[in-house]
Formats: C-alpha cells, structure tokens, sequence
C-alpha cells in the first residue's frame, strides 16, 4: 500500500491510494470463510455452505467495504503523519471500472491546504476600554436582587407599578378555512414594556382588548413587546389576536438584611450592605471588562481578515461544494456559493492559523473546567450560590454527557484562549468610558 501527492499548486494536490491485491486479499477471504460457517441457506446444514456460492454471492461486496477501509485508513494516516491542514473534505475522483481482482487498485482523492501564511498580531491596533460600574448600576443590580425575592401584593386595579400577567392568542374568524390551533402565549409585563402596557393598563381582571395583523406589523415595538418576531407577524394566520388579563400585582421589594444577603450570596459570606456594594461592583467590573474584552478582540479579528491575504484553493473547494451538497446542481451554482462563503471561509481559516501559531490546546480539565462555570451560572440566575464544587462538578460532567454540549463548550474554550493571546500580543488603545458610552460604541 502507498500515498502519493501530486501538487496542483500550492494549495492544492491529488492524493492517490495505491494498494496491492495482497494488501486486502486474506482479510477478504476470511471473512468469506468466517461467514460460510454461519451462514444458513435452504438446502445445507449450517456451515456446509460451499465456499464457492458465498464467494459468487458475497465476494463484491466484502472485498469493496475491506478496500474502502483500507483506503480510508491509508489516507487518514498519510494526512496525520504529514500534518496537512486540510480545508473541506478529501473529495474521491471517480472510479469507473472498480476490479477487485486486479493485482493492482488506484484511488485518487482531490484535496485543498490551508495556505502557509503568518499572521503578526502585533501590529494591529484597536480600541480596549476601561470600564467600571458606577453607582446606579451597582444600585440597579441590587435592586434587581430584590426584585428577584420580592412579595407579590394584590392590587384592586393596574397602576404604573404594576406586573401584568397576559394571554395572548390568535382570534379564528367564524367559518375559518381550518381551525388552526395556535397554542396562547403566556408572559408577564411592567411599564418598561410602553406599548403593551398602553394597551392593557385601563383593563380589569380578565378583561381582553384585540389588535388586527396590520397594527402589529405597523408597530413592531408593540410586537416585539407581546412576544412576536417580524416574522411571525407577517405570517399570522388569522386577522386578529386577542389580549387577556390573567392577573397584576405590585411587588414589595424584600429588606436589604441578612436574610436577603444569604439569599443571593450563601449564608454569612456577605454581612452588610457596605460589602453587598463592594461584591456587586466587582462583579460588574469584571463583566463589563469581560464584554469589552471581546470588543477588542473582534475588532483586531475584523482587521485581520480584511487586511491579511489567504490564498483560497478555490478550483478544490468547487468540487468539494458539489461533492459535499447533492441540491448543488453545477459548477456555476458551486462558485456562487463559494464567492458568498469567502469571507466567512477566510475567517475561519484565519482563526485556525492563530490557533496553530500559538500553540492553543484544548484539554478535558478546560472544558470541564467551562462547564461547571456554566454550571454556575445559570444557578445564580436562580440565586443559588452556595452548592459545593463536587456538586457543580457532578451537574458538569452530566452536561458533557451530550456531545453537542461538548462541541459548543470547546469551540468556546478555544475562542477564550485566542482571546487571551490577542490581548497579549495585538495593540491596545486604553481608553476609560462609562458602560453607556460602550453600548453606544459597539452599535457603530
């Protein structure tokens, strides 16, 4: 068995897989031994089978799954042992008279390479700011706190301190063209939501108001605010929704004392109000730094792709689109889609260059170690945050038990590791600017 590559340019290059009849030859024939022992066929006792008629019947195909793995294998090691980077998939030329008697089988796969670049990071420069919380933000967040263990008290009608239980559901016309049972939305609104609340704030209990399709797709605030996307709006089956009040209430905001601060914190790990403030603002501090972080770390990416130049092997990538995707019906349509995947294409490439220069390793203890930060997270959404490590380990390793989870917190670890190399190595531009200031700035 043998691999050779025949380069096309740099970026591309035919690899052809070259076995021998006797590569395959016993394993073929074992399995044909092996599976005349089992066979049962009308007419002869269990592995009396004559070798002769499993061979007519079988031998093609045993001897066609024995050569693809071989291939495969021969390939995948050829490809590992010389560390190609390969883009896309090896896609196979086509085979038109497959004889698996030959002495001799040749197959050939066309494959593309990431193209052989550097990438130096330091002389791209981007704005990193500063930012720290300030005290209506910290005072903000608190009050959130509050808000999350606060008492809900009866209220004899809505006010503007009110919470608003609604359900919402489509009006069916009488003798509608089907039924169409679209399930209610259920969702609670205050007076930050204005236009739902203008809508419902002069109703009682179980009183309901409608509103046509066309007022919803005129006021996409009002929409967005009852719970439905542009699209959904646009696709309304029926002329009307109904808007029902199912309940409202005030909220008493619970006490700023001990009890509140073993809530939210664990017992005796905050002890005053002074210390809440001082754990609230380090905690902004931090996301807020953490969000800027990735501002910068965008921004260079950003420069990095436009000014960089990645030489693409696009004649592979035509073949690799309409091998890879049966609704590609020509090569026209393969280059169509390529010239719109370019940019994201380069990016990639981009991104995984950075990775293999600095040497970004993914480790199990890392993702793991992702997981139960993620673990923690979402149960101090819930303000429990006082489950012991072994606790939040067990609830992680549970997680990574699906693979999908897996792929998603890996990819996130490796973006968190190129995040720190870019803040190492690219240029920052410190600049302080108050959290508004930086929402304002990334809407640019």
């Amino acid at each position: 068995m043998n691999v050779t590559a025949t380069n096309h340019d740099d970026v591309s290059a035919l690899l052809t897989v070259t076995l021998d009849k006797a590569d395959y030859k016993e394993k073929v024939e074992k399995q044909l031994i092996n599976y005349a022992k089992n066979a049962q066929v009308p007419g002869f006792r269990k592995g009396k089978v004559p070798l002769s008629m499993v061979k007519k019947q079988y031998e093609a195909g045993i001897a066609f799954e024995e050569i693809n793995k071989q291939v495969s294998e021969a390939l995948n090691s050829y490809v590992n042992d010389n560390k190609l980077k390969l883009v896309g998939q090896p896609v196979p030329q086509a085979v038109d008279d497959f004889d698996y008697n030959a002495e001799q089988l040749s197959v050939g796969f066309e494959v593309g390479y990431e193209p052989d670049f550097k990438i130096d990071l330091a002389k791209y420069e981007a704005p990193h700011y500063i930012i720290e919380a300030s005290d209506k933000e910290i005072g903000l967040s608190i009050e959130n706190m509050q808000k999350r263990f606060a008492e809900q008290v009866p209220q004899d009608k809505i006010g503007a301190d009110s919470y608003i239980a609604l359900e919402i559901h489509q009006v069916v016309e009488e003798n509608a063209d089907g039924a169409h049972n679209h399930p209610p939305k259920n969702l609670t609104i205050d007076a930050e939501k204005k236009e739902a609340f203008k809508l419902v704030e002069a109703l009682k209990m179980d009183e309901s108001v409608k509103v046509s399709r066309e007022d919803l797709q005129k006021n996409e605030d009002l929409a967005k605010e009852l719970g439905f996307s542009k699209e959904e709006t646009e696709h309304l089956h029926h002329k009307e929704i109904e808007v029902k009040v199912k309940d409202f209430y005030g909220l008493k905001l619970a006490e700023l004392d001990q009890d509140l601060f073993d809530k939210v914190y664990g017992e005796g790990n905050i002890k005053s109000e002074e210390e809440l403030k001082a754990k609230v603002k380090t905690e902004l501090d931090e996301y807020f730094q953490q969000n800027a972080d990735v501002h910068f770390v965008n921004k260079v990416l950003e420069q990095v792709n436009e000014k960089e130049e990645v030489k693409l092997p696009e004649t592979f990538l035509v073949k690799w689109l309409m091998f890879s995707n049966q609704n590609i019906k020509d090569e026209n349509q393969a280059k169509e889609i390529l010239e719109a995947e370019r940019n994201q294409l380069k990016y990639q490439i981009i991104e995984g260059k950075l990775m293999n220069d600095n040497e970004i390793k993914l480790e199990y203890t890392d993702v793991l170690g992702q997981a139960e930060l993620m673990v923690r997270n979402q149960l101090a959404m819930y303000g429990i945050h006082h489950l012991s490590d072994e606790e939040i380990q067990k609830y992680a390793v549970e997680m990574l038990k699906d693979q999908e989870q897996v792929r998603q917190i890996s990819s996130e670890v490796g973006m968190a590791k190129l995040k720190d190399v870019i803040l190492e190595k690219s240029t920052k531009k410190e600049t302080k600017i108050t959290h508004d200031e930086f929402l304002e700035e990334i809407k640019k």
